[in-house]
């Protein structure tokens, strides 16, 4: 059997996160490192990378997944100078630790952006074995142009600002970062950079002459990128496992590493741990935990300010990692922590870097064993009183945290656009999970409106059909959980766009019980919200008012006026 180990690794004051993929019989003939695209993509590809390191390693190759600097679990962030430097320098660190391992020769393998880097720390290293370009990008400059026209067709805002940088999908890229992505080349080498090439392109695309034509590789292979369109031109919810060009290079690898297998060792000092200071100062430490009888992956963080408040935990939004959407998951745990609260993101079983359970299906959104997965998760990080939680989530996450609330009684709930109109996994074979309370599946009346043609009617008829399902089943309508959260003392905020609040407020009543629910629920909807907070403004409005609210109710930073304001500034809420 194979087996996968998380750690951390790389310069101890700025430690990087990652994953090595240890080959049956804990030997292997050599090393695979590798590299992630940039910015969205990178959710795309995450599981792909993922079913790709465990098929290199059940072929006999160690394999290392890893986050750049300030990317994923690693240390720092993207508003930092420097970071194609450190992106490079990420490379290098992945490669010393799958030598470290005992790995006696190294492949680096990227994919678009990461195809360009890795060609650029092959090209600077030469001392990398084989090199695999997947679908690469052909310059820093086009991937830039290319993500920025995807955000303008997302916002009437303009994708580049002096005072913010250029504006990707979900991402921000300070102006020296794109400057020097524009001006990133693969130096020419008077000798072969690399013994071995395999090029992956798509059909439509040409053959990236400026990446391939530096390494000077006399063992050039191309082949077709299949299934690169449904892996990334499609929202991460739809994303597919390409696996005819994972089955492709796995036996290229495979077979260009052809030599005796090596011993592998896996040891650092403590890798489950990592310390460092944060932006603000402030000391972080963050613990890779293995969470109940499943060994749920998850990522808990906190800080030397020690509080007495709730852990909050952080559920999967779709099929984004644990790492949240655009990221966000990190930013405010760390945030928070250094606030004094605990806080915890992790995976569901057959999501992300979680195992999947015995007889569950992979990889599947919503799926009734989160419920299983929030109590596991709940029990293991505050035995004592299991209560003593803030469950927080975006899309099927909120949706998970408020569902799970009614049945657990966490101290509170922070709900960003929860999806609650869906039909679960569960009822294409059979009944819908009992400990379903919330969820409606899409009925016809409400299938039948959003497919009118004319937006003017559609509008008319949205409130009508919305009130005539409620009536037609009460007892999932929201003004029944909503008054059980209230009467249950669970602290409930909700931030939405107008779509995602009507199911909560057509025909609920909502503002009476608001009223009446003295203060421990709150429902605010923000017109014109994204629903996967792709823009950069919107995710820093909705950062700061979970931010305020929770620290209100929970935090330390309420008895704290500094470290308020200190947070506040970062936000931009103050």
């Amino acid at each position: 059997m194979t087996s996968s180990i998380a750690r951390w690794f790389g310069p101890p004051h700025r430690p990087l996160f990652g994953w090595v993929h240890v080959p049956d019989g804990e030997s292997c003939r050599g090393a695979v490192v590798l590299c992630p695209p940039l910015a969205r993509e990178c959710t795309n590809v995450h599981y792909t990378y993922r079913k790709l390191a465990e098929a290199l390693a059940a072929d006999g190759l160690l394999a290392v997944r890893f986050d750049y600097d300030g990317t994923g679990d690693s240390s720092g962030s993207d508003d930092e100078p420097g970071r194609v430097e450190a992106w490079l320098e990420s490379i290098g660190h992945a490669m010393a630790l799958a030598r470290a391992c005992g790995a006696p020769e190294v492949s680096v393998l990227g994919m678009r952006m990461g195809a360009l880097l890795g060609s650029v720390a092959a090209a600077r290293r030469r001392d990398v074995h084989a090199l695999v370009l997947w679908d690469p990008c052909s310059s820093g400059r086009a991937f830039i142009k290319e993500q920025s026209a995807l955000q303008r067709l997302r916002t009437d805002e303009p994708a580049t600002s002096e005072s913010t940088g250029t504006e990707l999908p979900g991402f921000v890229f300070r102006a020296d970062t794109v400057a020097d992505l524009a001006a990133l080349v693969v130096p020419a080498a008077n000798a072969p950079a690399v013994e071995h090439l395999l090029v992956l392109t798509r059909d439509e695309q040409p053959p990236p002459v400026d990446l391939v034509g530096p390494l000077a590789c006399p063992a050039l292979e191309r082949r077709p990128a299949v299934g690169q369109q449904t892996l990334l031109n499609v929202e991460p919810t739809f994303s597919e496992v390409p696996w005819e060009t994972i089955h492709a290079i796995t036996a290229w690898l495979g077979a260009v590493h052809h030599g005796p297998r090596r011993p592998v060792t896996v040891s650092a000092p403590d890798p489950a741990c990592a310390e460092w200071m944060g932006s603000d100062g402030v000391w972080l430490r963050e613990e890779l935990l293995a969470i109940g009888p499943v060994g749920l992956f998850g990522v808990a963080t906190t800080s030397k300010r020690v509080s007495s408040g709730p852990t909050v935990i952080f559920l999967n939004s779709g099929n984004d990692w644990h790492v949240g959407p655009n990221r966000l998951w990190v930013t405010l745990s760390r945030l928070w922590a250094a606030a004094g609260l605990r806080c915890v993101r992790f995976d569901a079983s057959g999501l992300g870097d979680s195992p999947v359970r015995p007889d569950q299906p992979d990889h599947v959104i919503r799926a009734p064993q989160a419920f299983d997965d929030v109590l596991a998760a709940t029990v293991a990080l505050c035995p004592d009183d299991p209560k003593d939680v803030v469950l927080a989530g975006l899309c099927s996450g909120a949706y998970q945290a408020l569902e799970s609330a009614l049945v657990l009684g966490p101290r509170g709930v922070l709900a960003v656009n929860p999806v609650l109109r869906f039909d679960p996994p569960e009822a294409a074979g059979g009944s819908i999970d009992p400990r379903r309370q919330i969820c409606r599946p899409i009925s016809p009346l409400i299938a039948s409106y959003r497919s009118l043609p004319i937006p003017a009617l559609r509008r008319r008829m949205r409130s009508l059909a919305w009130r005539l399902a409620n009536l037609a089943d009460p007892g999932r309508s929201p003004r029944n959980w909503l008054a059980q959260l209230v009467a249950d003392g669970v602290d409930t905020y909700c931030i939405c766009g107008e779509d995602e609040a009507r199911p909560l407020t057509e025909g609920t009543q909502l503002a009476q019980l608001q009223a009446s629910s003295d203060s421990c629920l709150r429902v605010e909807v923000v017109p014109g919200l994204d629903h996967a907070l792709m823009a950069a403004d919107q995710r820093a409005l909705v950062s700061g008012r979970l931010t305020e609210h929770l620290l209100s109710r929970f935090g330390p930073a309420a008895a704290e006026p500094q470290v308020s304001a200190t947070i506040a500034a970062q936000l931009s809420i103050g």
